[in-house]
């Protein structure tokens, strides 16, 4: 059963690194070192956590549009910046003694190793982006990211003082 509209398993709700829970049954999730046993109530083995991790970027980019007309107005032809922010989330069932889907200093690892390739650079000559649109955005971060992070579920870029965002998720990969 998923929260209503959240996408997250029912009871679960995520406040940037913090996993709460919140269940009529008890607490679920990791205990840390009290040694005290999780809820029977939960089967372990069918309990999906959602990690989410934020990080932003300062960018510079061009954009030519071709469907402005005449081209010459379009003020995104010149060079401007945003500031991006970028959230990862990994998705996953408990591992091991201590309980967690991920250490979070591997995802910080992760998540600092792309960052550097954004943050403060003219996206236009970032190998691998194209053009700097979200989506593009998105499916970098992922390129990135999937092939040394289990349970990789989405990747959001969004541009806060605009308003602008866009999601990527991947069932497949």
């Amino acid at each position: 059963m998923r929260g209503e509209g959240s996408g997250r398993p029912a009871g679960v709700r995520e406040r940037g690194l913090k996993r709460t829970t919140q269940r009529n049954t008890g607490a679920i999730g990791n205990t840390g070192n009290t040694g005290s046993a999780r809820s029977p109530a939960v089967s372990e083995t069918r309990a999906r956590f959602t990690l989410s991790r934020s990080f932003v970027f300062e960018a510079a980019h061009t954009l030519i549009r071709r469907d402005i007309d005449p081209p010459s107005i379009d003020a995104s032809r010149r060079i401007h910046g945003h500031s991006y922010r970028a959230t990862v989330e990994v998705t996953g069932s408990p591992q091991g003694a201590n309980g967690m889907v991920l250490d979070l200093a591997c995802l910080d690892a992760e998540l600092t190793r792309v960052r550097e390739r954004l943050d403060h650079r003219l996206l236009d000559d970032v190998a691998g982006l194209g053009p700097a649109t979200l989506e593009n955005l998105c499916a970098f971060i992922w390129r990135a990211l999937a092939p040394r992070l289990n349970g990789l579920s989405r990747v959001t870029v969004s541009r806060d003082a605009r308003g602008d965002a866009c999601s990527l998720s991947m069932t497949d990969i």
